[in-house]
């Protein structure tokens, strides 16, 4: 018996829960009716902070997987929103390899979402179409990508400035690409924005959600704040705190890489 596993990151923030992974999983549902969908959030924190503050409840990786096999379902297809092969994504593998392990079962993965360069084209035109209404031709556009330290010893960031190359070639010299927790980092890609000679920076997560980065770090009151740092040097800033699961472009991005592990699923069956 068959089933689909939806794993995110997960968040404490009820709203953009509900605009980005509640909406991946709605879509998800109704792309691929025939097999049945659970979910999972791959940050065992956060499923015990939800729980103890407001009672809501989700699984973790390995709780869905033991709730699947409960069920009866021993072939699996995991979809991740993660976007790149960094710390979470090797969490969940290790959890879904260990499930398959235990009880002889099949699994396949999805990929990161910005693996491969049709991937990060999609995600560059996505950005584009979203923003280019929005940002000035004069204006500028800083996006903050989470980033990875471990990650970052096999390469894993340079994802980063290839969507930031992949906006150039669409024509938005003037997007940039940095991140939180890896690299580029802000003071890396800050002499970019200056030579853009932009008076006004539209700021916004390259994440999947809109949470405590994009709250905190970009556009938070503290004068560690992406935005405010901005300000103290001169310009204006302008966050936009919208979640990447927000835009249509993206959601059809997960359900791609979905069917892509469904076909590869069939490949393998047919041996």
């Amino acid at each position: 018996m068959h089933g689909l596993l939806s794993v995110s990151f997960g968040t404490s923030h009820e709203a953009t829960r509900v605009k980005t992974i509640d909406a991946i999983n709605e879509k998800l549902r109704a792309e691929f009716p025939d097999w049945p969908l659970y979910t999972a959030w791959s940050s065992p924190f956060l499923v015990s902070k939800v729980k103890e503050e407001r009672g809501e409840l989700h699984d973790t990786v390995e709780m869905a997987l033991a709730r699947m096999a409960a069920d009866g379902i021993d072939d699996v297809i995991v979809s991740t929103t993660c976007l790149m092969q960094g710390v979470e994504m090797a969490r969940i593998t290790q959890a879904v390899n260990a499930w398959v392990s235990a009880g002889r079962r099949f699994a396949g993965m999805t990929k990161p979402l910005l693996w491969s360069v049709d991937d990060r084209r999609a995600v560059a035109h996505v950005i584009r179409d979203e923003f280019a209404p929005i940002v000035p031709d004069d204006g500028a556009l800083l996006l903050m990508g989470h980033g990875t330290e471990v990650g970052s010893v096999f390469g894993a960031n340079d994802v980063y400035g290839q969507v930031q190359a992949e906006l150039a070639a669409l024509g938005c010299r003037w997007y940039f690409v940095a991140t939180v927790e890896g690299r580029p980092t802000f003071d890396d890609v800050w002499p970019l924005v200056q030579a853009s000679g932009a008076q006004r920076v539209h700021l916004a997560p390259l994440m999947i959600v809109a949470g405590d980065h994009a709250l905190n770090d970009l556009a938070g009151d503290g004068e560690d704040s992406w935005a405010n740092m901005i300000r103290a040097r001169g310009l204006q800033a302008e966050p936009v705190l919208k979640g990447l699961g927000e835009y249509e472009g993206i959601r059809k991005l997960v359900c791609d890489h979905v069917q892509q592990a469904m076909i590869l699923r069939e490949v393998s069956m047919r041996g």
